[in-house]
């Protein structure tokens, strides 16, 4: 197991492979498993995957008021740095998808190539599919875990969620289980109220390739955000795969058989032969 010190935070990551660089980030409440199972070996290429802070083998949580994307951008720079990765293909899924998105702000000369999987933000704060996890966080910090989930199920908002989306509602009660759940309460609160563009013209300044992948149905990640993006973004391009919720198999070959064909369209970073 790999680890940087930075912050007052213990990150973990992993390196596999050889070749360009390719950085994938996970989603909320996920770890650096979730883009290993997602993206496959990617042979030809060098792969870095880590877990953000309050996630995974990271640790300390550290202060609640830096879970955002700003903060999330910075310490993948410091991992990049730490690996001497001066520039990459930079991807994520979900929160992944914000947080490179932010990254890529910040540091667009660091970014050869943006991958976003199911996108669960537009250029706002709290998007639908999310607005429940800081209630969680808030009864979590409240009343604990158990009585936590007790009081998040009795509401009304809670049961439409489990009615549209019994995966979605399932995922989220999962977090009241969850290994340090109460401590880890803060990235449920302050992720899903942060938002990973000020506006849509940060997008239109960003011109390297962008692939963006949707489906449906997807209650956090609706289809339509995933076509927002690559219509904002300068040379997005937009892909549908088969929902995960239906199928993770079918959802995972057909990504890597997109995010294959992306990989090749940028000439200067082929695979090694």
């Amino acid at each position: 197991m790999a680890f940087l010190e930075h912050d007052g935070i213990r990150f973990h990551y992993e390196v596999s492979g050889e070749g360009p660089p390719v950085v994938f980030c996970h989603g909320l409440t996920g770890d650096l498993t979730q883009p290993k199972q997602l993206a496959g070996s990617l042979p030809g290429y060098r792969l870095l995957v880590w877990d953000a802070r309050g996630h995974g083998e990271t640790s300390p949580t550290g202060p609640a008021e830096k879970f955002t994307f700003a903060q999330f951008a910075e310490d993948l720079a410091a991992l990049m740095d730490r690996l001497e990765i001066a520039s990459a293909i930079v991807g994520g899924i979900s929160m992944g998808a914000a947080v490179s998105t932010r990254f890529a702000v910040h540091y667009p000369h660091r970014v050869l190539g943006l991958v976003l999987v199911r996108p669960a933000w537009l250029d706002q704060p709290l998007p639908e599919g999310l607005q429940l996890h800081p209630k969680a966080a808030a009864y979590l910090e409240q009343f604990g875990a158990e009585e936590g989930r007790r009081a998040l199920e009795a509401l009304t908002e809670f049961r439409r969620m489990r009615e549209q989306s019994p995966e979605s509602a399932a995922a989220l009660l999962d977090q009241f289980l969850a290994p340090q759940a109460v401590e880890r309460c803060a990235r449920l609160e302050g992720i899903p109220q942060d938002a990973p563009i000020k506006d849509w013209q940060q997008a239109h300044l960003l011109q390297m390739p962008a692939l963006v992948v949707g489906s449906e149905p997807d209650w956090v990640h609706p289809l339509s955000y995933a076509v927002t993006w690559a219509e904002h973004l300068p040379r997005g391009q937009f892909v549908q795969v088969p929902a995960k919720s239906l199928d993770f198999e079918r959802h995972a070959i057909a990504f890597r058989t997109y995010l294959a064909e992306f990989l090749r369209s940028i000439v200067h970073l082929s695979p090694i032969a």
